[in-house]
C-alpha cells in the first residue's frame, strides 16, 4: 500500500488543480507515452484499455517511445482520464483498488438503450412546428425522438471503464463521480 501512497503524490504533482487553459495548452503541446504507463499502472488498467480509452490501436501504443509524444487527441483523453483519476481518488478518499473497482462496475446511471427502442423521426422539425416561449408548444410530435415505453426494461447498465472511449463518456463519468461526492442517489 505504501507504493501506491507514493505513486499517487508523483500523480497528482502532474495534474493538480491546473486551470483548464493549462490543460488545453499541455494538449496541443503533447503529453509523453510514459504517462500512459504511469496512469494505467495506478488504477489496474491494461494497454488494451488504455489504448481504447485514447482511441489507438496497442500496436501504435507500443510503438512509441517512453519519451515520444502522443497527438493532440490521445494527449487530450490521456489528461481526461488524469482528471477523472483524480477525482476519483479525492472521492474514494486514496484507495486506489475501490477506483479501479469503480471503474469497471455497471452503473445504472451510465445506462444506454439499444437504437432500435427510438422513434426515427420522419422530418426535422421546424423552429415554428416548436413553438415559441409566450406559446411553447406542450404536445410531443410523432417525428421527436422519444424512447418507447419498453425501452425502460431494456436498458443496459455501462461501466464507467466502457464509456471512457468517448469524451461525452468521461463528462459523465465525471458527473457520476460529483453524484458520489455529493451524496446524490440515483
Amino acid at each position: 500500500m505504501q507504493a501506491a501512497n507514493i505513486n499517487r503524490v508523483e500523480f497528482g504533482k502532474y495534474f493538480g488543480n491546473q486551470p483548464v487553459d493549462y490543460l488545453i495548452q499541455q494538449a496541443r503541446q503533447g503529453v509523453v507515452r510514459c504517462r500512459v504507463d504511469e496512469i494505467g499502472r495506478l488504477v489496474g488498467l491494461t494497454d488494451i484499455e488504455m489504448a481504447r480509452i485514447l482511441n489507438m490501436s496497442v500496436r501504435s501504443l507500443h510503438g512509441k517511445g517512453a519519451n515520444e509524444q502522443l497527438n493532440l487527441a490521445a494527449s487530450e483523453r490521456l489528461l481526461l482520464l488524469e482528471r477523472l483519476v483524480q477525482h476519483g481518488l479525492h472521492v474514494f478518499d486514496g484507495r486506489v483498488e475501490l477506483l479501479g473497482r469503480w471503474l469497471r462496475s455497471p452503473l445504472p446511471e451510465l445506462a444506454y438503450r439499444e437504437v432500435g427502442n427510438y422513434v426515427k423521426p420522419t422530418e426535422p422539425l421546424s423552429l415554428m412546428s416548436m413553438g415559441s416561449f409566450s406559446e411553447p408548444v406542450t404536445q410531443a410530435s410523432e417525428s421527436t425522438i422519444l424512447p418507447d415505453k419498453n425501452s425502460i426494461k431494456s436498458a443496459v447498465s455501462q461501466s464507467p471503464l466502457a464509456v471512457l472511449d468517448t469524451v461525452s463518456g468521461f463528462s459523465l463519468a465525471e458527473d457520476v463521480l460529483a453524484r458520489i461526492e455529493w451524496g446524490i442517489v440515483g
